[in-house]
């Protein structure tokens, strides 16, 4: 008896909780990297109502029967953009005037506007995108004295 040797249980304790700490750190890095990162809004008053304005604009252009529909294509430095108006029907609606705003959602600063120049069936233009990632296009167009406007995304451009 006097030659056994006892096991002490503090090395594997502590191999445990390593490991369990590695685990844990593991799967928020798997949950932030499956997750993207929340808006930055500098005025959370003033994006409340530009939502309900943009929620307004759809309603609009539903009753309107007018759909825009926004089509990109990746151009050294930025990208060519190309927006069609269309009434109830399916056919090219005329419109006084549409342009886009560059919205960058994670940064300040670096907001634009963009008009477009009438090109066929629709209106095209450039949109410069100063910096790699998520940017949001902001088409609006003015069709019989309404405004409809319509929000589209851009990732890892």
């Amino acid at each position: 008896m006097a030659g056994e040797r006892r096991v002490e249980p503090w090395p594997v304790a502590l191999a445990g909780a390593l490991l369990a700490m590695i685990c844990v750190c593991l799967g928020f890095y798997a949950i932030a990297a499956t997750h993207p990162d929340p808006e930055v809004v500098d005025d959370a008053y003033e994006a409340g109502l530009r939502i309900n304005e943009e929620l307004r604009a759809r309603r609009r252009a539903a009753a309107l029967g007018v759909v825009l529909a926004l089509e990109t294509r990746r151009e050294p430095g930025g990208v060519e953009v190309r927006v069609t108006v269309t009434d109830a029907r399916g056919a090219p609606a005329a419109a006084e005037r549409v342009a886009v705003r560059r919205e960058r959602p994670a940064e300040g600063g670096l907001d634009a506007d963009f008009e477009l120049a009438r090109s066929g069936g629709g209106y095209a233009g450039l949109v410069p995108l100063p910096r790699p990632g998520r940017w949001r296009l902001v088409a609006t167009a003015t069709v019989g004295g309404e405004v409809v406007r319509r929000v589209f995304s851009l990732e890892g451009v």
